[in-house]
């Protein structure tokens, strides 16, 4: 049976307190199962895709949720206190919070994706389904090489920089690297029986398309299906970007 939320929840943003920081969110009531956004590094629910989706979700009567992260959008909470396990458990609890039964799609988006992969793990037989949009498990291993001077910036501070091609420049923390060896997901199997569909831009000069495969062949299940769009970047948010996303999201729900 489709768990059936309470109607009285408005679509708005809302908060809710969780391990000393109020997170934002914004939940669309509808049918199961629940959609769920998660964003990239350093971005928030207010992104191109995360509209996009919860545009579709209000349009076709669909339980939607969006979300900021601890530290991050309008969520409260330090940034620099913030890591994958905090955020993976962040997305977990306000899905219990607004969806405390049934079933789940995660849309992740890069980093959003490594998030996805764990709670989906999580989240076991609830989850109906995961899409992973140039989804990035594991980037501080293939994509944060720490040099001797940035190891002596983050003692210092706590924090090393890099420049982005997307706003401001990046801010990595310790916590964020101290935690990030107990959450890595690419040396073994990923344990996900539930449908699985990534997508990737092939001009993605971000994260490797290539990685998508990788992710694919260690998923558990069979139901696995990787799409490359040749001539896209890492955001893929042009129309026709979010019109594969969002066909792919009508095939899961």
């Amino acid at each position: 049976m489709t768990f059936a939320p309470n109607r009285a929840m408005m679509s708005n943003q809302q908060q809710f307190e969780y391990r000393g920081a109020s997170l934002a969110y914004r939940f669309t009531p509808g049918a199961g199962p629940l959609l769920v956004f998660l964003p990239g590094y350093m971005s928030d629910m207010t992104g191109g895709k995360a509209t996009a989706l919860a545009d579709w979700a209000a349009a076709h009567g669909r339980a939607c949720l969006r979300l900021d992260y601890s530290g991050c959008g309008a969520s409260g909470g330090e940034f620099l206190d913030g890591s994958i396990g905090r955020w993976t458990d962040d997305a977990l609890a306000l899905i219990g919070h607004v969806w405390p039964a049934g079933k789940v799609v995660l849309v992740g988006s890069s980093m959003g994706g490594w998030i996805a992969l764990l709670a989906g793990g999580a989240l076991g037989d609830r989850l109906a389904g995961l899409i992973g949009i140039a989804a990035a498990p594991d980037f501080t291993v293939w994509g944060l090489t720490v040099g001797e001077a940035e190891r002596r910036q983050i003692e210092r501070q706590g924090y090393l920089t890099r420049p982005s091609d997307y706003g401001a420049p990046y801010r990595y923390s310790r916590a964020l690297i101290e935690d990030a060896p107990t959450r890595l997901l690419l040396d073994g199997q990923i344990a996900i029986t539930a449908p699985v569909r990534l997508l990737h831009g092939q001009r993605d000069d971000a994260v490797p398309w290539r990685l998508s495969l990788d992710i694919a062949a260690r998923i558990a299940g069979d139901d696995v299906q990787v799409r490359i769009i040749k001539d896209g970047d890492h955001r893929l948010s042009r129309v026709a970007d979010i019109a594969a996303l969002i066909a792919m999201v009508e095939e899961m729900m």
